[in-house]
């Protein structure tokens, strides 16, 4: 299709990806960016519905025994707050 892939994987390559990728003037480009998917979007105003929405989801996740994923969830999250 003629467009150049950029994949970035580690925090760290986010720069010097996006770099190449707003430098390459020969056609379009794709930046694929690999996330951790259960990291939690932080926005700087969180509106109640969106904190009730959550504490909902978490109960439903705890009442139906996947307190597992709650855990894991928390333990990748409290290091990037």
């Amino acid at each position: 299709m003629g467009a150049k892939g950029i994949r970035i994987e580690e925090p760290g390559d986010v720069r010097e990806g996006l770099t190449e990728a707003l430098a390459y003037k020969d056609g379009p480009v794709v930046v694929d960016v690999v996330v951790d998917p259960l990291a939690l979007v932080l926005p700087s105003h969180v509106p109640f519905h969106t904190i009730k929405g959550y504490t909902l989801s978490v109960a439903k996740q705890v009442s139906s025994g996947r307190m597992d994923a709650v855990i894991k969830t928390i333990e990748r999250n409290v290091g990037l707050v």
